[in-house]
């Protein structure tokens, strides 16, 4: 039910940007369930009845997806959605709704293999990257060097900028939010913090693609014009910032971790 519309988004020249990081999904699914296999599957209590009928929306999502004439880009989501509907519900057939409700995380972290429609992911990516574009007002300001802006278009010594999509850095955004998700699944106990965790994510995102920008043109302009260009080593520089960016991530969840070590070991001695 999913193969053939996940094989369509991920061979698509014009959207695979957006989606690169679906196969991964299922396989970190897979390792979650498998790593809480004595508490999921021990003593299954099968819920058959209620788990057919979840199946039984899921092949309805699916032919609705298939034979109800939506745009492909929907239709594609809707097809991947009914899929996990599908596996969800047989999930609940075999081992009920009390394992289910303990395998939450890994079933509902599924949903990210659900391809987000073009359409709204091209608005979404164009936000990201406009965010950026004050973040490099900000940068610039502060290393006081000379620039005009005009939009997405910025006018410096040697160079004119254009912050397109191009620049949203999509691939490490999700790749830090998806972190950042299981980082606080595997290690953090306290929901707000989990919270936290992952809703940092989000401005640190644009400050890392803010960064990327200054510090592209500050090595294209005083080392090698050569970074301006596409290529690996436009997108080192790009690497070495989401490096720092998930550093900054870790010793975040180090902090939240000893928080909630102190507060468990407080409540344990009162």
């Amino acid at each position: 039910m999913a193969f053939q519309p996940v094989k369509s988004v991920l061979t698509d020249p014009g959207i695979d940007l957006y989606y690169t990081h679906i196969p991964i999904i299922p396989l970190i699914s897979a390792f979650l369930l498998y790593r809480k296999r004595k508490l999921l599957f021990s003593a299954p209590d099968p819920d058959v009845f209620p788990g057919i009928f979840i199946i039984s929306i899921g092949i309805f999502l699916y032919l609705l997806a298939k034979y109800a004439g939506f745009k492909t880009e929907y239709s594609i989501s809707l097809a991947v959605f009914s899929a996990i509907v599908f596996w969800a519900g047989t999930y609940m057939a075999i081992y009920g709704l009390n394992s289910l409700r303990k395998a939450f995380f890994p079933v509902a972290f599924l949903l990210f293999a659900v391809p987000i429609p073009a359409s709204i992911m091209n608005r979404v990516v164009v936000e990201i990257a406009g965010a950026s574009v004050h973040i490099t007002d900000i940068l610039f300001n502060l290393l006081a060097i000379p620039y005009v802006r005009q939009g997405i278009e910025i006018f410096l010594p040697g160079y004119i900028l254009v912050v397109g999509p191009e620049c949203a850095g999509w691939r490490s955004s999700i790749a830090l939010v998806l972190i950042s998700l299981l980082a606080g699944h595997l290690f953090l106990k306290n929901f707000k913090h989990r919270f936290l965790l992952v809703a940092l994510a989000i401005p640190l995102i644009i400050i890392k693609n803010g960064v990327r920008i200054v510090v592209l043109y500050l090595i294209a302009y005083f080392i090698d014009e050569r970074f301006m260009e596409p290529g690996f080593i436009h997108r080192s520089v790009g690497y070495g910032i989401f490096i720092i960016a998930l550093i900054f991530t870790g010793l975040l969840l180090c902090y939240l971790e000893n928080k909630e070590k102190k507060n468990s070991t407080a409540a344990k001695t009162t």
